[in-house]
C-alpha cells in the first residue's frame, strides 16, 4: 500500500493488517465473505474458519466488524483516489478528467495485479452493498474525529477541485460531489434491489451517462 500512498488512519486497525501475510489473508476472505454474504452476516469466526486461523488471531488485527468494515472501504477509497490521479495524467482538460472521475465511481474495476490479496471489483461490489453503515451509526461525530472518512473526504475534495476548475464560482463543489459521490453507489445498488427507484434499467453506462449529465449541468447553470 505504502508504494500506492494509500494512507489508512492507524485508528482503524490494532495491528496493520498489511504488514503480515495472515492480515493479507484476512482482508482478502472478508472481503470474499462480505461480498457473498453481507455485512450482518459476516464473523469473525468464519473468516478464522476460511483462513484456518483463530477468531481471537481475527481480532488481533481488528477490534471489531464495523471497524474492518471501515478499514476496507477507506482501503477502496485511497485506490481510487491514486487509480484517479493516473489517469488525470492522460488527459488534459478539468472536464475530462471529471467525466473520467465518474467512469471510475460506476464501471466494474480491472483487477490490480500490484495488489493481488485484493479482489477489487468484489471490493466494489461490497461498497456499494455496504458503505452508509459506515458511517450512520451513533459514534460517527467520534469516528470522524479519530479519522474513519479520510479517503471519503479526499476523493470528494480531488472532485471538488476539479469542480472549480471548470466554474471557478460555482458555490457547492463539496456538496455537489458529496451527492455525487453517494449516488453512484445508492444508483447501482437501486437498479439492481430496487428498480423503482432509478432509470437505469440495470446499465451502469446509463449511471454513468446520468451523473455526468446532473454533474456538468449543474456547473454549467
Amino acid at each position: 500500500m505504502n508504494a500506492l500512498n494509500i494512507t489508512i488512519s492507524a485508528k482503524l486497525y490494532s495491528k496493520n493488517p498489511d504488514e503480515t501475510e495472515l492480515g493479507r489473508r484476512i482482508l482478502s476472505k472478508s472481503i470474499e465473505l462480505m461480498d457473498e454474504l453481507g455485512y450482518e452476516q459476516l464473523t469473525f469466526k468464519k473468516v478464522a474458519r476460511e483462513i484456518i486461523s483463530t477468531e481471537s488471531g481475527v481480532y488481533r488485527y481488528f477490534q471489531n466488524k464495523h471497524q474492518l468494515l471501515t478499514y476496507l472501504i477507506n482501503w477502496y477509497w485511497g485506490w481510487l483516489e491514486v487509480k484517479m490521479a493516473q489517469e488525470f495524467m492522460l488527459l488534459n482538460s478539468p472536464e475530462e478528467k471529471l467525466k473520467r472521475a465518474i467512469q471510475l465511481l460506476v464501471l466494474p474495476m480491472d483487477q490490480d495485479e500490484r495488489i493481488p490479496h485484493i479482489d477489487e471489483r468484489a471490493l466494489q461490489r461490497m461498497v456499494v452493498a455496504e458503505y452508509p453503515k459506515i458511517y450512520l451509526t451513533k459514534d460517527v461525530d467520534q469516528e470522524n474525529k479519530e479519522g474513519y472518512f479520510l479517503g471519503y473526504k479526499q476523493i470528494c475534495e480531488t472532485l471538488s477541485q476539479l469542480a472549480l476548475q471548470i466554474n471557478p464560482g460555482y458555490p457547492y463543489p463539496h456538496s455537489l460531489f458529496a451527492t455525487i459521490i453517494e449516488a453512484a453507489q445508492s444508483q447501482q445498488f437501486f437498479a439492481e434491489h430496487l428498480p423503482r427507484l432509478s432509470d437505469s434499467s440495470g446499465s451502469k453506462e446509463e449511471i454513468v451517462h446520468f451523473l455526468t449529465d446532473m454533474t456538468l449541468k449543474s456547473l454549467y447553470d
